[in-house]
């Protein structure tokens, strides 16, 4: 009689093996045959059933070799020596049992069932914020724990197929993850209509962004140049410590409204820069200057989840909101004024009358422009839970220059009052 073997020999295995003592040629394999089953359905592998050249004196003395024509005692003596040299429990039985591995690719192509994660949507300007789908768990053969159970069952029996659930993304564990982290506005109301239009053609750059895990978000890198071809108006800046007027002015309060939600999401920041003169919408050390000459503001996403990014510009205020996982802590900011150095004020007598309409005598006086005490402050972060303050973290300090101020007073002295006409016909 003549078989052919399926060429299940491993070379490297048998060289190793090559002087394990031969018994007498054998003429069939020894062993049961062993049933695989899983939901309903039957794998058989018959050991009696692998094809190979009973006359082929090499082919039968790898087989010896790899304790084929053994019992479950001999195989298992084998698959051990095979597992000393480094390999594991799989490959020391398919080099055992020929056969055995296109069988168990079988089964595990017929189990195997892809999971589908829930995916969200996320529309920042739609009625509906956020859409999040269903999930579904795939399933996956458990190799390791299949092989164990042939390992103890190499004499023939029946086997249960060991599956595996691989989890998929639910639906709940993503709402949770699009849940409000922060929110945080600024006042733009009285800007120009050109600052008016570069605070939101700035922050409108970071609407409906999707921030991944770990990743870093630069606010230069995203908005771009601040240039009358990218849409940019003239608008104030500050040069020098003085308001001038420049392209992009007010892309400044679009980086501050950003930089202070990134801080109430507890997020981290890597860059910042103050400005040289106190901001009207901020509070004092929680400003946050961008220029095109190297001043960003960055922020990395150290959530461990996406964190999705909503801005709205009404034209009376500047909000940025960020969803994500809930935070541990709700957080709050405090500014300390460590010191203040008082604005110089110019007093100008108008004495050309070019204020006439608001000013005559010297005890009447207006700010022709107000003055901006300078201040040294420190920026706290307070983190509470359940009411309690838990810390309290000092972020920042900072210096801000003063800006002196001009008064305009009247020149004439006030006519002294008239004590008779101030009687009347009485005085008679």
């Amino acid at each position: 009689m003549r078989r052919k073997f399926n060429c299940f020999l491993v070379i490297v295995l048998t060289a190793f093996l090559a002087g394990a003592v031969l018994s007498c040629a054998p003429v069939s394999a020894v062993g049961g045959a062993i049933t695989f089953v899983c939901r309903g359905r039957e794998y058989v592998y018959k050991p009696d059933a692998v094809e190979y050249d009973e006359y082929d004196h090499d082919t039968l003395a790898s087989l010896e070799r790899r304790g084929f024509f053994g019992g479950a005692a001999e195989k298992l003596a084998v698959a051990d020596r095979v597992s000393a040299m480094g390999f594991d429990a799989e490959t020391a039985l398919n080099y055992v049992m020929p056969g055995l591995k296109e069988i168990v690719d079988e089964i595990a192509s017929d189990v195997f069932k892809a999971k589908k994660d829930s995916e969200v949507v996320f529309r920042p300007d739609g009625e509906k914020i956020f859409s999040v789908s269903e999930g579904s768990d795939g399933e996956e053969l458990d190799r390791k724990a299949l092989y164990d159970r042939i390992r103890a069952a190499l004499g023939g029996g029946t086997v249960e197929v060991p599956v595996n659930t691989v989890k998929a993304v639910s639906k709940a564990e993503n709402l949770k993850k699009t849940s409000l982290k922060a929110v945080f506005s600024t006042d733009y109301g009285s800007s120009t209509a050109d600052r008016k239009s570069n605070v939101k053609l700035a922050l409108s750059k970071f609407n409906g962004m999707a921030v991944a895990p770990g990743e870093r978000v630069s606010f230069n890198d995203t908005v771009g140049e601040r240039t009358a071809a990218n849409g940019f108006k003239k608008a104030k800046i500050i040069v020098g410590g003085k308001y001038v007027d420049g392209v992009g002015g007010g892309v400044c309060q679009a980086s501050t409204t950003l930089y202070n939600a990134a801080l109430l999401a507890g997020l981290r920041i890597d860059e910042w820069h103050r400005h040289t003169l106190r901001s009207g919408y901020v509070k004092p050390s929680f400003d946050a200057m961008v220029n095109s000459n190297g001043a960003d503001m960055v922020f990395t996403n150290d959530s461990g989840s996406p964190l999705y990014i909503r801005t709205v510009c009404d034209g009376s205020r500047a909000t940025v909101y960020i969803y994500g996982e809930p935070n541990q802590y709700e957080i709050a900011r405090e500014y300390k004024t460590v010191k203040t150095t008082p604005a110089k004020v110019t007093v100008i007598t108008d004495t050309d009358g070019k204020y006439a309409d608001r000013v005559v005598y010297d005890d009447e006086s207006f700010w022709l422009k107000a003055p901006t005490d300078g201040v040294s402050t420190e920026g706290y972060l307070v983190y509470k839970k359940d009411g309690r303050t838990v810390a309290r973290k000092k972020i920042r300090k900072d210096t801000y220059q003063p800006v002196g101020g001009v008064k305009v007073v009247g020149a004439e002295k006030r006519p002294a009052e008239n004590p008779d006409a101030a009687g009347g016909e009485n005085a008679a």
